[in-house]
């Protein structure tokens, strides 16, 4: 084989169950994949098994190679430290007065109906929290300076804390950060080594609670991610280090320990990245990225190119960084079937994880059977006795109808009609997320198609698709690992804000003045062009190669929310009042609009990744087919098994069957149709 020149690349995605890796070669195309159970004790161990045995499959290995293939990763540590509430010991320092910015919050109920309403408690204690005697107005003007013998005072605090990371959130520093830098500088020279985090530098937007809650959201995962990111860049002496960020690009090492929080939902942006790439191949442009993993389930709407929001709650925290708009529930292969205290069949979010995993992995203990989504299948037939999954996980039948059993027992069902009440349950859950980021918005999800994709995604799509109305499934190739081959086909990407706070007012005729003529909107949008730039030109992106893209939030006078509009051709002030009365069905006229904060996103070119075709796969066209007995709502009758690989482009079949491939199985319920279009994705309408 002979030398990479480009580099070949490999992407890695952990995931709460599994950990999947995708082997691309100079010119894109993928040469080798690989699946392993995830080691949630130490995340970087799976990743460095797998990329051993990817070097060391058909033929590749690092003799073959002229340079040590480069690394693209999806870590979900961030996330976890947030979710297990498992962060750094964390202190924050802000305006005196505001101490209790972040247990106050906003006066919003998460659950409108509860007769006592419970927060998730403050992700920094108060104890650790730290007034400064100093104030800024929203203009940048200084109230009440800072003196030196509050700064010594301040540090002083600190340092009998020793906290492990330090966030500096100051009132409306994003109009004036003169006192957050002395602040900064103070501790650096107290504190020397610790992780650091100044809100004008991270999110120099107004509204302090969102600012300071994204700030301390920053700092408490920030020693974690810095030492795995650090630990696993020593580890992979050699291959260079990309870490995918939550809006759908590829972030560098060192700016990801700075700024951690930009990768929370690394993962899923890398399916939804991965999902955009093989619509765009099958020439669909609005379709619902349905990631089904072992733990949980991702939803998200691509309408001519993925959403993005700047609006995410993680834990309870509200994260204003942009990021792609993915919605997610506690649904997903592993998912625990039980009965809840009032006799109801329920699924998750509880998940078997990747230890011990499904019954069906014979992982359990025989004495304490977890029934999951998984073995709900195995039991069905799905999952065949003696099935493979990766290479080295294989199917245990009898284990997964003990652990169904018990759980049948207390429902007083048969095993079957069991587990085909835990597929409905879960198919109800992950039917809601769909909703809720399409219906609710105004979506016809009959003008979509549902992309499936995740280890269990092609066995639930067909299933998801009737619930919800919608009669085209997409699968494809390589769909348990998509979310890996996203991150491979990932450009390099930066989000950057800046607070632009300016008022239009209409003239006589009802025209509003162009906001780039007003200072504070041109100050913005000149910095963050410099800044964007900047980054792009840190990763050797030539200038012709760079994209700029820039928004600005902007709001009629007295609202409390803004939309992003893009600024480029037409009049921006038109462009908001229509997509306001597209959302709301209104657009006051003669109405003063303000424009709040400036956006950025900088891009560079983003690689072609693609399928080996058949001659580089060495894949024979053989049948390769055989028949499985199946458990539907008919009974049980023998199904058509066939292996993926031996589909061919322009073959047409009819339900039921199951597919079988390497990392993921499809299932075609009666009444589907299936066709193997031209770059071997699965076309199955209804």
């Amino acid at each position: 084989m002979p030398n990479a020149s480009p580099p070949w690349r490999v992407g890695v995605d952990t995931g709460g169950t599994f950990t999947d890796l995708v082997l691309v070669d100079g010119d894109g195309v993928i040469r080798a994949t690989h699946k392993l159970l995830s080691t949630p004790d130490d995340p970087g161990r799976a990743v460095l098994e797998g990329i051993a045995k990817l070097l060391g499959a058909d033929g590749v290995s690092s003799a073959t190679l002229a340079t040590p293939p480069a690394v693209v990763h999806g870590s979900t540590v961030a996330t976890n430290a947030l979710l297990e509430g498992k962060g750094a010991d964390a202190a924050l320092v802000t305006t005196a007065g505001f101490e209790d910015v972040l247990t106050i919050a906003r006066q919003n109920r998460p659950d409108l109906y509860a007769t006592v309403p419970r927060r998730p408690p403050p992700p920094i204690r108060r104890a650790m929290t730290l007034g400064a005697d100093e104030r800024t107005a929203f203009d940048g003007s200084v109230i009440t300076p800072l003196d030196p013998h509050t700064l010594d005072a301040l540090t002083q605090q600190l340092a009998r804390l020793n906290p492990e990371s330090v966030a500096v959130c100051l009132l409306h520093s994003y109009a004036n950060p003169e006192h957050e830098q002395q602040i900064a500088q103070a501790i650096r020279d107290k504190l020397p080594g610790v992780h650091l985090t100044l809100s004008h530098e991270l999110l120099p937007e107004l509204r302090e609670y969102e600012r300071a809650a994204t700030c301390a959201a920053n700092v408490v995962v920030g020693p974690t991610m810095s030492r795995y990111l650090t630990r696993l860049d020593r580890e992979l002496d050699g291959h260079h280090l990309r870490i995918m960020g939550s809006g759908g690009g590829t972030l560098p090492v060192g700016f990801v320990c700075d700024r951690p929080i930009e990768t929370v939902t690394s993962g899923p942006a890398g399916g939804a990245i991965g999902a955009w790439a093989m619509a765009r191949a099958a020439s669909i442009d609005r379709v619902i990225g349905f990631d089904m993993g072992g733990t949980s389930t991702d939803v998200t709407l691509i309408d001519g190119g993925p959403t993005r929001t700047t609006h995410t709650t993680i834990a309870g925290l509200p994260i204003r960084l942009p990021m792609i708009d993915i919605h997610t529930v506690g649904a997903g292969g592993g998912s625990i079937a039980h009965i809840d205290v009032g006799g109801a069949m329920r699924v998750g979010p509880e998940s078997a994880g990747a230890l011990p995993g499904p019954a069906c992995y014979d992982r359990q203990r025989p004495d304490q059977p977890l029934a999951t989504v998984t073995d709900a299948h195995a039991v069905l037939g799905h999952l065949p006795d003696g099935r493979r999954l990766g290479d080295s996980l294989v199917i245990r039948r009898d284990a997964a109808v003990h652990a169904v059993r018990d759980l049948a027992q207390h429902a007083s069902l048969s095993d079957e009609e069991t587990a085909l009440g835990v597929l409905r349950i879960a198919d109800v859950a992950m039917a809601r997320a769909v909703q809720q980021i399409s219906v609710q918005r105004g979506y016809d999800l009959r003008r979509f198609t549902l992309l499936a994709f995740g280890g269990a995604g092609g066995l639930h799509a067909c299933r998801l698709a009737e619930v919800l109305g919608m009669t085209r499934v997409l699968i494809p190739r390589h769909g348990g690992l998509l979310s890996a081959v996203g991150m491979l086909a990932a450009p390099p990407r930066y989000s950057f804000s800046h607070a632009a706070i300016a008022t239009l007012t209409a003239d006589a005729s009802g025209r509003y003045p162009d906001p780039l003529g007003l200072p504070a909107v041109q100050h913005a949008t000149e910095t963050l062009r410099r800044r964007g730039q900047d980054a792009l030109e840190r990763d050797g992106v030539h200038e012709t190669e760079q994209h700029l893209g820039l928004f600005l939030d902007m709001r009629y006078a007295g609202q409390s929310h803004e939309l992003s509009i893009p600024l480029g051709p037409g009049d921006i002030a038109e462009l908001f009042q229509q997509e306001h009365e597209r959302l709301y069905g209104y657009a006051p006229t003669g109405r003063d609009i303000e424009t709040v904060t400036a956006r950025i996103e900088a891009t560079g070119p983003a690689p072609e990744v693609r399928s080996a075709t058949g001659e580089q796969a060495g894949i024979a066209q053989r049948p390769c087919q055989r028949t499985v007995p199946v458990t539907d709502r008919d009974g049980v009758t023998n199904w058509p098994c066939v292996q993926r690989e031996a589909l061919m482009p322009g073959q047409k079949h009819t339900g039921p069957m199951l597919i079988e491939e390497y990392a993921a199985t499809t299932v075609v319920p009666r009444g589907w149709n299936l066709e193997v279009l031209a770059d071997g994705q699965l076309s199955v309408t209804r």
